[in-house]
């Protein structure tokens, strides 16, 4: 079987990859949207965009507040520009203002909670299941944000 070297950048010039070196790189991809917030905001909480175009507490009682962007990347005022992560990894010291708990379940799933902003990891019964992603350390949610299950 052939192998092929891949072509790299070495001291600002283009050349084929050492023999015997290899290529190590981890891939994460984040995308964070930046919106004006219509709410007090913190750190992580769950959101959705409104028909106008603003940046509001998600709920999982509410079918058009169920529709989830994403997570606060980092607490926003009123009317001030909030940075919305919508996907990757959300690492947080402190998820209190989110899950009512200093850390989150390792290996836990996260659904948007009845409470606006708020993430649970108790599966809903009713109103929409809306599943925001998995704690995969106590500190860091893998965001994977699923569509609504209308329940009730």
């Amino acid at each position: 079987m052939t192998t092929y070297r891949p072509v790299v950048l070495i001291n600002g010039k283009f050349t084929l990859l050492p023999a015997g070196d290899t290529l190590s790189a981890k891939v994460q991809e984040v995308d964070i949207i930046d919106m004006v917030a219509k709410d007090i905001l913190l750190s992580g909480m769950v959101v959705y965009c409104s028909a106008g175009f603003q940046i509001m507490k998600a709920k999982a009682d509410d079918d058009a507040k169920a529709e989830v962007l994403g997570l606060v990347a980092a607490a926003a005022a009123i009317d001030a520009s909030v940075q919305v992560q919508t996907d990757g990894v959300l690492e947080l010291a402190d998820w209190t203002g989110v899950v009512g708990a200093t850390s989150l379940t390792a290996g836990a799933d996260y659904y948007v909670d009845t409470t606006a902003g708020q993430l649970t990891a108790t599966v809903p019964s009713t109103g929409n299941l809306v599943c925001i992603g998995r704690a995969i350390a106590p500190q860091k949610l893998e965001i994977s944000i699923q569509r609504p299950i209308k329940l009730s």
